[in-house]
């Protein structure tokens, strides 16, 4: 019983020393690469302390990036990587580890007007406004219930049929009572809140912390996010508040993009090797077989995180899609890029 609990407590031991290393490599990084306080801004003590927190979201965002980089790296005696360790380790909750606790409202006003017939339509907008002040007042009730009252309260005998059975037609009918309506309203309410639960359950998978406490709750429309161990809450806003958007763009294929690529490599080298870029570079081979054997040249290039797509064969594949780095180059790509 002995063993098997240092076992367990060993993972947190060897991702905290890990985390610690990183720590100091990140601190290192900026103390190498930028000004002191007192040297930007000598008896200066107000701008001493801004300039200090700018450092710190430095630090912050450097360390971030050397984790997200090293989740593959094997960090205990037997093997086992950072990200297997992370989420092996001992969870020690908010009061003890502390961390982040967000609380998500679901905006049910969208959907809504996205099942009726018009968004727009009079009657719609005012409900949906009085049922936005219910909700101020009593945060506890169902939104759908609010706004169902709501109206019931503006529109009096104004049946609800009428402004959603169009557009679903094949749930609703113009003559369905509004019980009918309001039942498939929250039947939608709660598929939509179950796909946004499951959305950001995946993109939480993203912040590394071990056992990530995720409540939904359909009644009151609130998801309840506990990240122990997360310090970064622009990262966690960002993550969480981020909506998707799906968008077609013209696209263009590795053979259209080699020269291209190329350049940039040529700059890249030069600017990690110390040498300032002066001139546009002319790169005259051009065909996709090049960008693969470029790679055995120098060992700095965007090239070597970024393979160009192959087939079975070997041969290069001339998709839309370019390449697909692994997860633990993007910090590194990110960078180079930038």
């Amino acid at each position: 019983m002995i063993v098997i609990s240092l076992y367990q407590l060993s993972f947190t031991w060897f991702v905290n020393k890990h985390e610690s290393a990183m720590t100091q490599k990140a601190e290192r990084f900026v103390k190498n690469n930028y000004p002191s306080a007192e040297t930007k801004y000598p008896g200066d003590k107000e701008a001493q302390i801004i300039y200090k927190d700018s450092l710190n979201l430095l630090v912050r965002a450097r360390l971030q990036k050397l984790l997200d980089s090293t989740k593959d790296q094997k960090i205990t005696w037997w093997g086992t990587t950072y990200q297997k360790s992370k989420e092996s380790e001992l969870l020690l909750g908010l009061d003890l580890q502390g961390g982040i606790n967000v609380t998500l409202d679901i905006e049910l006003e969208g959907l809504i007007k996205g099942l009726a017939n018009n968004p727009r339509d009079a009657s719609l907008v005012k409900a949906i406004q009085v049922a936005d002040q219910k909700k101020l007042t009593n945060g506890g009730a169902n939104y759908i219930d609010l706004f169902a009252q709501a109206f019931r309260e503006v529109n009096p005998g104004v049946k609800l049929a009428p402004l959603f059975a169009n557009s679903n037609r094949n749930k609703l009918k113009f003559e369905s009572s509004d019980g009918e309506v309001i039942s498939y309203l929250h039947d939608q309410a709660s598929a939509g809140m179950k796909q946004t639960y499951q959305v950001l359950t995946k993109r939480i998978d993203k912040f590394g912390v071990s056992q990530p406490n995720i409540q939904l709750d359909e009644n009151k429309g609130i998801i309840s996010v506990e990240l122990a161990g997360a310090t970064d809450p622009d990262r966690v806003r960002k993550y969480l508040q981020s909506s998707a958007n799906l968008q077609f763009w013209e696209v263009y294929n590795i053979s259209e993009l080699s020269n291209a690529l190329q350049n940039a490599d040529k700059v890249l080298q030069k600017y990690l090797n110390g040498i300032k870029d002066s001139a546009t570079l002319a790169i005259k081979d051009s065909t996709a077989d090049s960008l693969t054997s470029a790679l055995n040249r120098n060992p700095l290039r965007i090239l070597r995180f970024i393979q160009p797509q192959q087939d079975a064969k070997g041969q290069v594949r001339y998709s839309a899609a370019l390449a697909s780095p692994l997860l633990k180059d993007t910090a590194t790509i990110n960078s180079y890029l930038d």
